[in-house]
């Protein structure tokens, strides 16, 4: 049984059970948080079963990525296989059909022990039916289970300590102590439902959604300070610079429908310092993304990376002994980090382009915000290259390039490595072709189906930090011929799918994210 409920929840996070459950029914009443523990440390839910537009998108999103014009009745087929293959004789229509509602949830705690807990709640449109259903499992185990009481809530355990049992409209499942600790809450302790700081994370995310989860850093901080005492000294004197017991709860959502599949997540509590530093890097748009080459398959850039490393470095130096950190770099390289590194490197990308093995190339391209500064690094590092490396860098001409040097690569890569700059950029490449892309594209990637899908994708006010075409990954794959087995076992799925894209926001003390990728 235990197997049975966490094959089907998987399939759910996937927004796939959601159409496989049959045609649209009356759901329990309830929320499964409001049988979670208040102090649960982590939390996820799924709609097993879910009904109106929830049911139709996860249909439109299943019939693309399984390719069939019969999305619910092929993901009954797949779920009665998984069942067969467990034994007993289950499947949905007989054993489940009857008694699942709409949602379902987890919670979980102590998982920083070698002895997790928790417990899956289940809601149920048929009591009677959902005891059926467990009496049958328990005689297809051989009825070997014990039968417990507490507070009132008979429930059974099998051979490996699982327990099991109806509490009022939720079908609970899971260790003994979790089990015991949810009958707990039923009987009026403090809910996860009716908690501030989950409804407060959870009310950032949007609203229609197929799943969603919960993360209580601060609780996990201090259960694992409390697991290890030793470690817990060690990172007092990191807690000013990187504070994980003051961060807020973290929340996520998963939606589905014809167009997309998408991931938000949600971070609340962000405090000043290195850790927003470095939020605030990987989760702002920059201008440097969009012209990036045009016919690039895939692409990243992040916004004001010196800046953002001066500050980290700054915030850390009394930490880690920063000072002595960057006279250490400087003897050894002649390089002064902040006026060599930090004080001219602005936004930094890179891209990869090319549709077939002889035609990959790309670049990392830091965009400059001081040609002066720039020039002065960019000769100290040639120098130093020259006098450290084992290749010697060579003068090229590179069109759209003030100094370029090319670098031997070895006997097996074709193109040589490529370091160059022009005017407001530095770029190290792959092939001459890459750094002349780099410094002077002929198009822009802002300009692509590609970027411009990226975009569609992603949430008002995000800008795309990340782009991948998967239709372009298989044609490469394809053009190199090199594919086994698996490969051609997935190459139909992979084929439904479009642009793969992150992007975020921070705003005060939340920073929000989504990872998302288009169907075709």
């Amino acid at each position: 049984m235990l197997r049975a409920i966490a094959l089907m929840s998987t399939c759910a996070v996937l927004a796939l059970t959601a159409a496989a459950c049959g045609q649209s029914a009356s759901s329990a009443d309830g929320d499964p948080a409001s049988l979670a523990p208040a102090d649960a440390p982590v939390y996820a839910q799924v709609a097993v079963r879910p009904e109106g537009q929830r049911r139709d998108d996860a249909l439109a999103a299943a019939g693309k990525l399984l390719r069939t014009d019969d999305p619910a009745g092929r993901l009954r087929e797949l779920f009665d296989e998984g069942l067969a293959e467990q034994g007993g004789g289950f499947t949905w229509e007989k054993d489940f059909a009857p008694w699942i509602g709409e949602e379902a949830g987890i919670w979980a705690s102590n998982i920083e022990t070698d002895a997790p807990s928790f417990a899956a709640i289940v809601q149920v449109r048929d009591a009677e039916a959902a005891r059926a259903a467990l009496q049958r499992a328990e005689q297809d185990g051989g009825g070997a289970n014990e039968k417990r009481s507490h507070r009132g809530v008979e429930y059974q355990v099998d051979a490996d300590g699982t327990a099991s049992g109806i509490v009022d409209e939720f079908f609970v499942i899971g260790t003994e102590a979790a089990f015991k600790r949810t009958v707990d809450v039923r009987e009026g302790g403090e809910t996860l439902a009716d908690s501030d700081r989950y409804a407060n994370a959870m009310g950032e995310l949007e609203g229609d959604r197929l799943g969603q989860f919960y993360i209580d850093s601060k609780v996990l901080f201090d259960a694992a300070m409390r697991q290890d005492p030793a470690s817990a000294q060690q990172l007092e004197q990191f807690k000013s610079l990187f504070p994980f017991d003051k961060l807020g709860p973290t929340a996520g959502s998963f939606q589905a429908d014809g167009d997309s599949l998408a991931v938000d997540s949600v971070l609340t509590g962000l405090p000043d310092g290195p850790l927003r530093m470095l939020t605030e890097v990987f989760s702002g748009g920059t201008e440097l993304m969009p012209d990036l080459p045009g016919d690039a398959w895939s692409a990243f850039a992040v916004p004001k990376v010196g800046e953002a490393a001066n500050g980290v470095f700054t915030s850390i130096a009394g930490a880690i002994g920063g000072a002595a950190v960057a006279a250490q770099v400087k003897q050894a390289t002649g390089l002064d980090l902040e006026q060599d590194v930090f004080s001219w490197v602005g936004d930094v990308g890179v891209f990869v382009r090319g549709a077939s093995e002889p035609a990959l190339d790309g670049a990392l391209v830091i965009e400059s915000t001081d040609d002066g500064k720039a020039a002065a690094a960019f000769g100290k590092i040639i120098g130093l290259i020259d006098k450290e490396a084992a290749v010697r860098p060579e003068p090229i001409r590179i069109a759209g390039a003030q100094s370029a040097f090319s670098l031997s690569a070895a006997p097996a890569v074709d193109k040589p490595f490529v370091l160059a700059r022009g005017e407001g950029r530095v770029v190290a490449a792959y092939g001459e072709a890459g750094a002349k892309a780099a410094l002077d594209p002929s198009t822009r990637l802002g300009d692509s189906e590609l970027y411009a899908d990226a975009k569609d994708a992603l949430a008002d006010g995000m800008e795309p930090g990340f782009v991948l075409s998967m239709p372009a990954v298989v044609a490469l794959v394809d053009a190199i011929g090199q594919a086994d087995a698996d490969y051609a076992a997935a190459k139909p799925y992979l084929e439904t799918l479009g642009a793969i894209t992150t992007g975020g926001t921070v705003d005060g003390d939340t920073a929000k994210s989504r990872i998302a990728v288009t169907l075709k």
